[in-house]
């Protein structure tokens, strides 16, 4: 079975208020954009979200979002956050540092 992969940008809009509101000056921050998988002769496909891992000396983060959602799935937690709250903890992990 033959597969297309079709990169999804990462959204504008989620970008843009993690640089404004969270204080990130000790953090490493990586956007990774999605996927879309299709299954070729089929009406399936399968997106692969948005990652944003964020590191600093002491700890790692991955987050995974789904596209314009204003959810944030972190998957060590196994939890399903809103923006706000995860821009806090992006702020105290900095101040953590």
């Amino acid at each position: 079975m033959k597969t297309t992969i079709e990169t999804i940008e990462f959204p504008c809009e989620i970008k843009k208020k993690l640089k404004i509101k969270a204080s990130m000056g000790n953090l490493d921050v990586k956007f990774i954009d999605g996927h879309l998988i299709k299954f070729d002769k089929t009406n399936l496909s399968v997106q692969e979200p948005h990652k944003i891992i964020i590191s600093n000396k002491k700890n790692t983060l991955v987050a995974l979002v789904h596209d314009n959602e204003d959810k944030i799935y972190l998957p060590s937690e196994n939890a399903i956050i809103s923006l706000t709250k995860y821009i806090k903890l992006l702020n105290t992990i900095n101040k953590n540092v």
